[in-house]
């Protein structure tokens, strides 16, 4: 899988009907679909910016996956993968304009499994589990002790996991949610202007 995805990133075109066969047969697995996700990650922090071939390898590819993904129901790798949407593009050239950013997204975001529910709440689940690993949890000792700061910090915490993400962070999180929905511009501006509206109402 490692060659396999260095080849996708160096020169698609490399790529032969039978590593395209190989890599079918790998993604049909559990283990397949998690390394490539893991693989696919880690080139993020070599190159966002991919030639337009390679980027249509990548939708293609994207697609395969994704379609096991839902087959399986295995939702780990397609939230990765979700992330990586909108991470790697390619430049588009319009003459007379500056050349604009077109990500994987644009391509991907009618895919069933993102359109499922059970995908949602797993993904939800996941994010707040991520979050709790992170976060060292209050002991029944402290509380015995009465450590009030360590009290006061954990219930801070809670609230923030809840109702307290930056404002910043939950208008990116819309933006996504409505390009992967395909939703209407008023749709759009409906929903903006109402989670603006509940978090200038929590911050009161």
């Amino acid at each position: 899988m490692q060659s396999f995805i260095t080849t996708l990133f160096q020169d698609s075109s490399a790529l032969t009907l039978e590593d395209k066969a190989i890599f079918g047969k790998h993604v049909q697995t559990e283990i397949g679909r998690t390394w490539f996700a893991k693989l696919i990650n880690s080139q993020r922090t070599r190159c966002k910016c991919v030639s337009e071939p390679t980027f249509y390898s990548l939708v293609q590819h994207f697609a395969i996956v994704l379609f096991e993904c839902a087959d399986a129901d295995h939702f780990s790798p397609a939230k990765t993968l979700m992330n990586m949407c909108f991470t790697f593009y390619h430049e588009v050239e319009v003459p007379g304009c500056e050349p604009f950013r077109e990500y994987l997204a644009a391509y991907l975001k009618d895919q069933p499994i993102w359109q499922s529910l059970r995908f949602w709440n797993a993904a939800f689940f996941d994010a707040l589990q991520c979050e709790r690993l992170h976060r060292p949890v209050v002991t029944r000792e402290e509380v015995r002790q009465n450590r009030l700061e360590a009290i006061t910090d954990e219930r801070q915490y809670q609230e923030n996991i809840t109702f307290g993400q930056d404002k910043e962070l939950c208008i990116e999180f819309l933006r996504k949610q409505c390009l992967i929905a395909a939703l209407a511009p008023g749709t759009i501006l409906l929903f903006h202007l109402f989670v603006t509206l509940i978090i200038v109402c929590t911050c009161c």
